[in-house]
C-alpha cells in the first residue's frame, strides 16, 4: 500500500507542476493562485496543501529539482569532456530539455528556466575557469574571465533561443554549429 501512496504523491506533484507551467504561459506568475492551480490540475485543495504551502513553494521546488536534474544529467557526461568540447555541453542541455519541450517552453515564460539555466551555467563556469587556469601557460586572469563569460553567456542564450524556437535544429545540430563557432574563438584566444 505505501508504494501506491508514493506513486499517487508523485503523480499529484507532477500535476501541480504541469498546471503551474501551463498557467505561467497564460498569465503573470504573481497573479497565479492556489485556486488556479487546483482547477487546472483537477485536484482538490487538500491534495495541493498536502504537498505545498503556497504557489511559491511549487516554484521553489521546480527550480531546485530542475537545477539538480540538469547538473546530474550533465555530470554523467563527464566534466573533462565538457572542458574540451563546449558544444557537447550545449547539446546535452538541449537533449535534456527536448525530453519535455512544451513544459520547458512554458517555464521560460516566467523566466524560471532562464534562472536555473543561468545557475547551471555558473556552476560550469567555475569548473571551466579552474580548468583553463590549470592548463593554459601564462594565462591572463582577466582574459580568461572575459572569454569564459562570453562562452557561458552565449551558451545560455543559445539554449533558451533554441528552446523558444528562435534557433532551428536538433540538439546535435545546434551543438555542432556552436562547436564550430567556439573553435574559431578558441583559436583566437590561443593565438593572443
Amino acid at each position: 500500500m505505501p508504494k501506491a501512496e508514493y506513486r499517487s504523491s508523485i503523480r499529484s506533484k507532477n500535476l501541480i507542476k504541469k498546471a503551474l507551467a501551463k498557467l505561467i504561459h497564460e498569465k503573470d506568475i504573481a497573479k497565479i493562485t492556489v485556486s488556479d492551480i487546483i482547477r487546472e490540475a483537477d485536484i482538490s485543495r487538500g491534495t495541493f496543501y498536502a504537498h505545498y504551502a503556497d504557489v511559491n513553494a511549487v516554484i521553489n521546488q521546480i527550480e531546485s529539482e530542475e537545477l539538480k536534474n540538469l547538473i546530474d544529467f550533465v555530470d554523467k557526461f563527464g566534466f573533462e569532456n565538457i572542458t574540451t568540447n563546449i558544444s557537447d555541453f550545449i547539446t546535452l542541455i538541449c537533449e535534456y530539455l527536448n525530453r519535455d519541450m512544451e513544459y520547458y517552453r512554458m517555464l521560460t515564460q516566467s523566466n524560471m528556466l532562464n534562472n536555473f539555466i543561468w545557475r547551471l551555467i555558473n556552476v560550469y563556469y567555475e569548473k571551466l575557469h579552474s580548468e583553463v587556469v590549470a592548463t593554459v601557460d601564462n594565462a591572463d586572469s582577466d582574459e580568461i574571465n572575459l572569454y569564459l563569460i562570453y562562452i557561458t553567456s552565449g551558451a545560455k542564450t543559445v539554449i533558451l533561443s533554441w528552446l523558444n524556437g528562435e534557433i532551428k535544429g536538433t540538439p546535435e545540430q545546434v551543438g555542432e554549429r556552436i562547436g564550430k563557432l567556439v573553435a574559431l574563438n578558441q583559436q583566437y584566444f590561443i593565438n593572443q
